[in-house]
């Protein structure tokens, strides 16, 4: 482990990987982004470019899978109600602050801030997932491959039945889709305050057949994620791997780790139960993630820790590695130190 120093002059409220782990997007209330390439020979991060991108601060970044576009593709939402679209331009200067270019800015008749903007796994298409403090979970998607400037509104969910106040609550809204290619329908999770919904699509033939249209979709509530006790900071489905039932994960406020078994009866019905429920962070989770065969569960928590989940031969979620960032002698002042006091 080694500090990575991002450069950014306030709070950081989002990190992201690209699609091969070579390069990182960084978001912060200082209402820049900033992109990280990997220097293989050293192996530290050195960066693209930083840019002020919205006018409020930015909350969260999503990559697009590249096989969209030739180009490098993020999206970020901020409290200035917008979610923003950037490509990257390769012949432009690194650090010259035009190397990335905005594609779009998405038409958004929200109140208050947007807390959660996440790109579809691409076998769905090209589409955005966004959701605010006005409670609407929003798909917009790129039509037209030739013109990924243009974004078209094609599903409005009300999640929550009245609008939230402006407050900092970003870290209790979260869209997770669902990773499984061969899933008997798209399906998609929105979580909200201490509450997760998960969704699945339909084909609805009866809205369009006056005017002879195709089947238009529609989405439709089909399960909820139980027995949370606080505010939800953080949920993750798991990649399928052939699996029968998926498995998805929650980190709560309440000091839970929870993972939930969901089996499919139908594209409308959803079976989830409850099948581990781990506390070993005694405190606040923050953030969960699946690996990339579903296999092992990460979590990060108040108590400063990385904690990895697997299943044993019993079907029991236990403990596998902890990882401590600040793993070093207490007692031990180092040059750092002193220059921070």
């Amino acid at each position: 482990m080694k500090p990575f120093i991002t450069g950014h002059e306030e709070l950081v409220h989002d990190i992201k990987y690209d699609f091969y782990g070579r390069h990182i997007a960084t978001v912060s209330s200082d209402q820049h982004i900033k992109v990280f390439d990997l220097h293989s020979a050293t192996n530290s991060w050195v960066l693209n470019d930083s840019w002020k991108a919205h006018d409020s601060s930015i909350v969260k970044v999503t990559w697009a899978h590249p096989e969209f576009s030739s180009s490098k593709i993020i999206a970020s939402c901020s409290y200035d109600r917008t979610v923003k679209i950037w490509q990257e331009q390769p012949d432009e200067l690194q650090g010259s602050g035009r190397r990335w270019m905005k594609l779009s800015t998405l038409a958004i008749e929200s109140y208050g801030p947007i807390y959660d903007a996440v790109f579809a796994p691409n076998h769905l298409g090209f589409k955005l997932g966004c959701v605010g403090s006005d409670g609407i979970f929003r798909i917009y998607e790129s039509l037209d491959p030739s013109d990924l400037s243009n974004w078209t509104l094609t599903t409005e969910i009300p999640i929550l039945s009245s609008q939230l106040p402006a407050k900092n609550l970003q870290s209790s809204f979260s869209i997770e889709w669902c990773p499984a290619k061969f899933s008997n329908s798209e399906k998609f999770i929105v979580i909200a305050l201490d509450q997760g919904f998960v969704y699945s699509s339909f084909a609805d033939n009866k809205s369009d057949e006056a005017d002879g249209d195709d089947d238009s979709i529609k989405y439709k509530k089909i399960g909820n994620l139980p027995e949370h006790n606080g505010l939800i900071r953080s949920v993750s489905w798991a990649p399928s791997m052939g699996r029968g039932y998926h498995l998805i994960a929650t980190g709560c406020k309440d000091g839970y780790v929870r993972i939930f078994k969901a089996v499919e009866k139908n594209d409308q019905e959803l079976k989830i139960e409850t099948i581990a429920t781990l506390n070993d962070h005694n405190g606040e989770v923050w953030r969960v993630n699946w690996n990339m065969t579903g296999t092992i569960l990460s979590s990060a928590g108040d108590d400063g820790k990385v904690r990895l989940w697997k299943c044993n031969y019993r079907n029991e979620w236990k403990c596998m590695s902890v990882i401590n960032t600040s793993n070093r002698d207490p007692n031990r002042v180092t040059e750092e130190d002193l220059e921070t006091q």
